[in-house]
């Protein structure tokens, strides 16, 4: 017989939700805290792929506050990519290390200056510590 728990502290403790990321900032999402994120889920079920907007990126920095919609300034130090019409899950084994705070955006381009919304809703869900 196995021993299960539902307990999120085995593995990190905070669980981030934005239900409808695009280009304004979620930023210091981890309450000015250093940590690791372990994992990202990019969920864009919401939208169907077109030739102009065939997916998104979404975009994390180490930094309490960034300029990543209009005129983004900010360099991200991740940037994910994330097929319109369905989850992308990535997955960090051994957990990505920020040293002071977690900011992210969405847009359609992963150039830096791309400071588009997805047309469609995108739920960005992180788990870290």
């Amino acid at each position: 017989m196995s021993n299960l728990t539902s307990s999120l502290s085995d593995l990190a403790n905070k669980l981030i939700v934005d239900i409808k990321a695009d280009t304004n900032e979620a930023e210091n999402v981890t309450a000015a805290a250093a940590g690791k994120v372990y994992l990202i889920s990019i969920d864009a079920t919401a939208g169907t792929p077109t030739t102009s907007e065939p997916a998104c990126y979404v975009k994390l920095a180490n930094a309490v506050t960034v300029t990543g919609g209009g005129n983004s300034s900010t360099v991200p130090t991740i940037t994910l990519y994330a097929p319109i019409g369905v989850v992308t899950t990535y997955v960090i084994s051994n957990g990505w290390e920020f040293d002071s705070n977690l900011s992210f955006w969405c847009v359609t381009s992963a150039t830096l200056t791309g400071d588009v919304s997805p047309t469609a809703d995108i739920k960005v869900s992180i788990v870290s510590t």
